[in-house]
């Protein structure tokens, strides 16, 4: 159903935004911590290739969790097209849509006070996208689930369907 497909995305959304978050800072306080190393920072090629990696790889987590974004949502309309919707069962989308906006917004003030935290500043401007759709999830999810509506209710009527 794909009611259950939205707040499916919502849980999924928060779940990659935490884990690409805690990647990301462990990853460069690990960098940073690692350059400073006298041992380690003797050779530029050393540092060139540590700050490489976290230009080129831990910085480019905020993009791929975009597009878990794209995806969840473009998934959500297509499995609303091929379901077939029955009136009736509107209430209930609507009501599981509702529930998901609920408890998005418990997400969205879990990220908002965890980001307010001063040690994580460099980290969240790293996660620019990711910060704004987390912190606006439940609008979000609300976009979603009326794609969601008008994708699995709004067909045309095709010939030849009973």
């Amino acid at each position: 159903m794909a009611a259950r497909d939205i707040l499916f995305a919502g849980i999924i959304l928060f779940v990659f935004a935490i884990i690409f978050f805690v990647i990301n800072f462990t990853a460069n306080t690990m960098i940073d911590r690692l350059v400073e190393i006298p041992a380690i920072n003797e050779s530029a090629r050393t540092v060139e290739a540590l700050q490489g990696t976290q230009a080129k790889v831990s910085n480019r987590l905020d993009y791929v969790f975009f597009g878990i974004f794209m995806a969840l949502t473009i998934s959500i309309i297509i499995t609303a097209w091929f379901l077939g919707g029955v009136a009736i069962f509107a209430v209930i989308y609507i009501i599981i849509w509702i529930l998901s906006i609920v408890i998005s917004s418990v997400f969205a003030y879990t990220w908002d006070t965890t980001m307010a935290a001063s040690v994580f500043g460099t980290t969240l401007s790293n996660f620019t996208l990711t910060n704004h759709i987390l912190s606006h999830l439940p609008l979000y999810i609300g976009i979603m689930g009326f794609l969601g509506l008008v994708a699995m209710f709004a067909k045309p009527y095709f010939m030849g369907e009973e």
